[in-house]
């Protein structure tokens, strides 16, 4: 197996890739973020959410964008907030601090308005984007690697790749929608949405389904992630790592086939090669596409 090229990072695994991630913590500054990121060339993401939590949803979703904003392939990150939010900006960035994440924060209320906060933001996400210009890969071991798998159905090759990764040296989690009881080789750890994963083997605790699955996996730290969607759902992508989709032979899978990355017939030792590959700059066929998707898992149904 080739050995992993990827961005150094310090005290975190290396990246995949080298992102300056761009946070809305909350819907109201979704808009802001985005123009931040397209006058600089950072990356961000629009979602729903950050008002009307309650309880554990809000520590939940506060744990999801620290964990992403300290995802290996994030190079630096820079929080974006309303102020008045309930998945208030300043509780990400002191829990990114707890990390010993750098923290940047900018808030539309605190900055005097969004004229204000969008040359604030913009003066900043530069500072960071021009810090990542001359970054190049490096040669790392597959024990620095962790794989996110995400399973919508069931697939026998789902235990076959967790021991051949975990053989090479590296680690998986896992989020499902599926009950994988009886399906994993191993016990796994148990570990919540954001938490960075220590053992060969984690699950993802109330990790949602669909979209939400990569998140609560890229959240734990998975430089790459594994897809294996549902017959009727299509492949997906992320915009803080590429992801593999892995067909089944059966639905809509058969009408779009060479929208995924690798086909229902293929062995696991030809996935775990493929996501080497694409770990190391190859482009999944999401990112050709330019294809991503970005949803948050909840644990209350709230306004």
């Amino acid at each position: 197996m080739s050995a992993l090229r990827g961005f150094p990072r310090t005290a975190r695994q290396p990246g995949a890739r080298n992102y300056v991630f761009i946070v809305p913590t909350v819907v109201c500054s979704t808009l802001l973020s985005r123009e931040i990121a397209d006058a600089t060339g950072a990356i961000t993401v629009s979602h729903q959410h950050g008002c009307g939590h309650i309880g554990p949803d809000i520590v939940q979703t506060r744990d999801l964008f620290a964990g992403l904003a300290t995802n290996p392939n994030v190079a630096h990150s820079l929080i974006v907030s309303l102020g008045c939010e309930t998945v208030q900006g300043k509780q990400v960035a002191a829990e990114l601090e707890r990390r010993g994440h750098p923290a940047r924060l900018i808030g539309i209320q605190n900055s005097g308005g969004y004229d204000a906060a969008l040359e604030a933001g913009t003066s900043e996400a530069r500072i960071l984007t021009a810090a990542t210009a001359g970054a190049r890969r490096s040669e790392f071991g597959v024990d620095e690697l962790i794989v996110g798998v995400t399973a919508s159905r069931p697939d026998p090759r789902l235990p076959e790749l967790i021991r051949l990764v975990n053989r090479a040296g590296a680690r998986v989690v896992v989020a499902s929608d599926q009950d994988l009881s009886g399906v994993l080789s191993q016990e796994p750890a148990s570990v919540g949405v954001g938490e960075p994963v220590t053992a060969p083997l984690s699950v993802v605790r109330n990790a949602g389904a669909g979209a939400q699955l990569l998140a609560a996996t890229a959240s734990c730290g998975a430089q790459i992630l594994v897809d294996f969607p549902a017959p009727d759902q299509p492949p997906q992508g992320f915009p803080l790592a590429p992801v593999l989709g892995v067909a089944s032979g059966e639905g809509l899978h058969t009408m779009i086939a060479d929208e995924f990355d690798l086909g229902p017939n293929v062995g696991v030792e030809t996935i775990l090669g493929r996501a080497v590959d694409v770990y190391s700059g190859a482009e999944s066929k999401a990112e050709l596409r330019g294809s991503s998707s970005f949803a948050i898992p909840r644990l209350l149904r709230t306004m």
